[in-house]
């Protein structure tokens, strides 16, 4: 939940200055107000979304406003949208915008309107609260009895949600909290009938992952313990699977004993099946991102065009359009590769809009020339963070190194010496979330071994 900040109601002496999120200007908007990354965030204000016709506005009660005040406050918000909207775009649905009274009630619309129904969100939060109140258990006997109590409340949704406060913790640079969070995984993976089942998923996977020869992939494709790992491998070894592998898996079917012949016959025929299905799929895939392609090339305004598909913007997109830059510079036909180019241009941007604060603050100083605009961006960010900003830059450097990228490693490792002189030290006394018990387990270690510690850090737990 982000700070709101409310004028004093009826006793204020100024007027209210009302605020517009537009996430058809600035889509990273949109995961920072619903994950309550947003800053200082004054009520009230409108919440825009043009490709979805969205209108809302947050008109808290503690405002204690008369209606003739109200109406004029929505008018000035709407005209704000208005103002900034292209001449053809519709604007209908801006005459009659739908207020809220409380910041939690207009979260929960826009979650609807991309299909997360509320009984959805009571599930989540279910899941959410159950964590927490797991991760508050003081010792690893507690945790694993409270653990098999609940074992029926274990499934790929409580996972997906764990697995999603890990990189959530990781990316805010909780590197205690994640591993608080990774020790409750690992004992439900331990302690649970579908943790064991996703235990076992795992291993088959990773010994795949750290072997990845036709051999292995056909010794885990007859050790997998059900059809979903089957198909994860199949996915997993796809350029693996070809005329040797079948050779190779029809010798072991002529080899094999009667009681396990008709077991790898069946295999053999899922495995083609599977495949065929993920290249059926792989290329209807391929066609649309094409063709999104040539959507927005022959576009009058690409840009516009681009964001009301921005949901289909990716990797895979930007390497078709790299490819097909390629191919045009070859044919040297460079009114094409220039199009392309504009269109790779408001593909990156896209992109990079979606990432967490943090990382945009990353790439912009690894693209600022060393050290002045280094120096001079750290200085600006240090008036709204602090050195604990530093640790997020060690992982992201850490994984830098790993990838082989050592250029950028190197040189961000430049900048975290930069920052230390720069960015001042963390003070909990100004920190709102500091000393919040209500988040932190009592007395657990990193893996959940119930060893004595100091108090924990907060631990966040996604919103999905």
């Amino acid at each position: 939940m982000p700070q709101l900040v409310t004028p004093g109601g009826a006793s204020r002496q100024q007027p209210v200055t009302a605020q517009v999120i537009d996430v058809g200007r600035d889509p990273a908007l949109k995961s920072a107000l619903l994950s309550g990354r947003l800053q200082n965030l004054t009520a009230p204000f409108i919440y825009h979304d043009p490709a979805k016709q969205i209108a809302f506005i947050l008109m808290p009660m503690e405002l204690g406003m008369r209606d003739m005040e109200q109406q004029r406050i929505i008018g000035q918000l709407t005209q704000a949208v208005m103002r900034g909207l292209p001449e053809d775009a519709p604007r209908g649905y801006l005459l009659q915008p739908k207020m809220y009274f409380s910041f939690q009630s207009l979260v929960e619309a826009i979650l609807e309107k991309d299909g997360i129904t509320q009984e959805m969100l009571k599930e989540q939060q279910a899941r959410a609260d159950l964590i927490r109140e797991w991760m508050r258990a003081t010792d690893e006997a507690t945790l694993r009895n409270a653990v098999r109590e609940n074992e029926a409340k274990v499934d790929a949704n409580l996972f997906e949600l764990l697995g999603a406060s890990i990189d959530a913790n990781l990316e805010a640079g909780r590197e205690q909290a994640a591993q608080q969070l990774a020790g409750l995984q690992r004992i439900l993976v331990e302690e649970t009938s579908y943790g064991k089942q996703l235990g076992a998923r795992m291993a088959v996977v990773e010994a795949f992952r750290n072997n990845p020869t036709r051999e292995v992939l056909i010794e885990q494709l007859v050790n997998a313990p059900d059809a979903e790992t089957r198909e994860a491998l199949v996915a997993m070894g796809r350029q693996l699977i070809d005329y040797l592998f079948f050779q190779m898996l029809t010798g072991r079917v002529d080899s094999a004993t009667a009681a396990d012949k008709q077991k790898l016959i069946d295999l053999r025929k899922e495995v083609q099946d599977i495949r065929d299905r993920l290249d059926a799929a792989s290329r209807a895939f391929m066609q649309q991102k094409a063709e999104l392609i040539n959507t927005i090339l022959s576009s009058n305004k690409p840009d516009e065009t681009a964001r009301e598909h921005e949901d289909e913007i990716d990797d895979v997109f930007v390497s078709m359009l790299q490819a097909n830059m390629q191919e045009a510079q070859q044919r040297h036909d460079e009114e094409l590769f220039r199009a392309l180019m504009g269109v790779y241009q408001i593909a990156m941007q896209i992109m990079a809009e979606r990432q967490p604060p943090e990382i945009q603050m990353i790439n912009a100083l690894l693209v600022a020339k060393y050290p002045e605009e280094s120096k001079r961006l750290l200085e600006e960010m240090a008036k709204s963070i602090d050195d604990r900003f530093i640790q997020v830059m060690v992982q992201v450097a850490d994984r830098l190194a790993q990838e082989d990228r050592t250029d950028l490693g190197a040189k961000l490792t430049q900048v975290i010496i930069q920052a230390r002189d720069i960015l001042p030290k963390y003070d909990p006394s100004k920190d709102p979330n500091a000393g919040q018990a209500g988040d932190q387990p009592n007395g657990m270690g990193p893996a959940g071994t119930g060893s004595a510690e100091p108090p924990k850090p907060k631990i966040e737990i996604a919103r999905r």
